[in-house]
C-alpha cells in the first residue's frame, strides 16, 4: 500500500541526482511505550521524522517516502501537510505479507502462512527498506524516524551522491556524540580503511567509568575512543540494494525453528554485501561532528528536548 501526498518531483540531472529520503517508521516503540514517531521533541513541538525532512529538503532531497503502519498515516499526514510544493512525499505500508516471490520457492504455501501469521513484530529493518522498493528508482538516504541527525549528516549524503552516484554510503558520528546521560548504549562502531567501511562491530553497554569510555565486544569488556566512529542508522543507497534485501529474506524466512520475533537487519545485509566473493560492494564512510539524538526510553523526552532546544532554539 502507499499513498501519494503530491506528484510534485525534482528529477535532477547528472551532476545533481535527484535523491530520495526513505524513513523507517513502522516500529512499534515497545520499550518508549507509544509510537514514538509521533512524539513531539522539537522547540516548536516538531517530530525527529519532521527535522530530517527539513534537514533533507536543505541538502537538495527533492522526495521522502515513510516506510510505517497504516494507522500512523492520517497523523504523519497532517503534521507534515506544509511541506514544500516541490517535494514529494509518499507513504508505503511495510506489510508482514509482503516478501520476495522467491520465498514461496523455497518455503511451501501453509509454512510460510503460517510463520507470516505468528510475527509478533515486523520482519526487521532489512524488510522495512525492501518494502520500498516500488517507491524509490534512483538514489536514496535510509534512516530511523525517531533519530535526530543534523544538517551536516544530508549534506554529505548529498555530497558523496555527486561524487560518487553510484556508490553506497555511511554517515558515522563521533562516539562521545551518542552516549546517553542515563547509562549504558549499543553501539555499531565502524572499522574503516581508506576512508570504506570493513565492517561495524557490536559493542555493547558503552558508558563513561572515570574518565574511561568502556563497553563490551564479543563478550570481552575493552576501552575505546571516544572519537571512534559509531553507525546510527544513516545510510546512502542506490537502488540494486533491493535485489540484495530480497536475497537476504529469502534466506532469512527459509531458515529452520525462525522465531516469531526474529528479524533480518539491514546493516547484516551491508555486510554481506561489503564481504561477498563476486562484486563485493563498497561503502564510502563520511563523519560528521553533529550530534546525535534518539530516544528509547519515556525518561529520555526531557534530555532530548532540551539538547534540541540548545541546538535549535531561536
Amino acid at each position: 500500500m502507499s499513498m501519494k501526498l503530491t506528484d510534485a518531483v525534482s528529477y535532477g540531472d547528472d551532476d545533481n541526482p535527484s535523491l530520495t529520503l526513505v524513513i523507517m517508521a513502522a516500529g512499534l516503540g515497545s520499550r518508549f511505550g507509544g509510537d514514538k514517531q509521533l512524539a513531539e521533541l522539537g522547540p516548536k513541538g516538531e517530530t525527529m521524522l519532521q527535522l530530517s525532512i527539513a534537514s533533507a529538503i536543505k541538502a537538495g532531497f527533492s522526495a521522502a517516502v515513510i516506510v510505517t503502519r497504516s494507522e500512523l498515516i492520517p497523523s504523519l499526514e497532517a503534521r507534515l501537510a506544509d511541506l514544500p510544493g516541490g517535494f514529494a512525499l509518499q507513504f508505503c505500508v511495510q506489510q508482514m505479507t509482503d516478501l520476495p516471490e522467491s520465498c514461496r520457492e523455497t518455503v511451501q504455501g501453509d509454512k510460510l502462512a503460517e510463520l507470516t501469521n505468528a510475527r509478533r513484530k515486523p520482519w526487521g529493518t532489512a524488510h522495512a527498506l525492501w518494502s520500498a522498493r516500488k517507491l524509490v528508482a534512483g538514489p536514496m538516504a535510509v534512516i530511523n524516524a525517531d533519530d535526530y541527525y543534523g544538517d551536516q549528516a544530508f549534506a554529505l549524503l548529498t555530497q558523496g551522491f555527486q561524487q560518487r552516484p553510484d556508490k553506497w554510503q555511511m554517515v558515522a558520528y563521533p562516539l562521545k556524540e551518542t552516549l546517553s546521560d542515563h547509562g549504558g548504549v549499543n553501539r555499531g562502531i565502524c572499522v574503516t580503511q581508506d576512508n570504506l567501511l570493513i565492517s561495524v562491530e557490536e559493542w555493547l553497554n558503552i558508558a563513561w567509568q572515570g574518565d574511561n569510555l568502556v563497553g563490551s565486544h564479543l563478550g570481552r569488556q575493552g576501552q575505546l575512543s571516544p572519537e571512534a566512529m559509531a553507525s546510527m542508522t544513516c545510510w546512502g543507497f542506490t537502488p540494486d540494494i533491493f535485489d540484495l534485501l530480497g536475497e537476504a529474506l529469502a534466506d532469512f524466512v527459509a531458515q529452520p525453528g525462525l522465531a516469531p520475533n526474529s528479524e533480518c537487519y539491514l546493516p547484516a545485509v551491508v555486510q554481506a554485501a561489503l564481504s561477498a566473493e563476486a562484486n563485493a560492494k563498497q561503502v564510502f564512510v563520511s563523519q560528521t561532528l553533529d550530534t546525535w539524538l534518539g530516544v528509547t526510553y519515556p525518561q529520555d523526552i526531557d534530555w532530548v528536548k532540551q539538547k534540541l532546544m540548545e541546538l535549535l532554539g531561536d
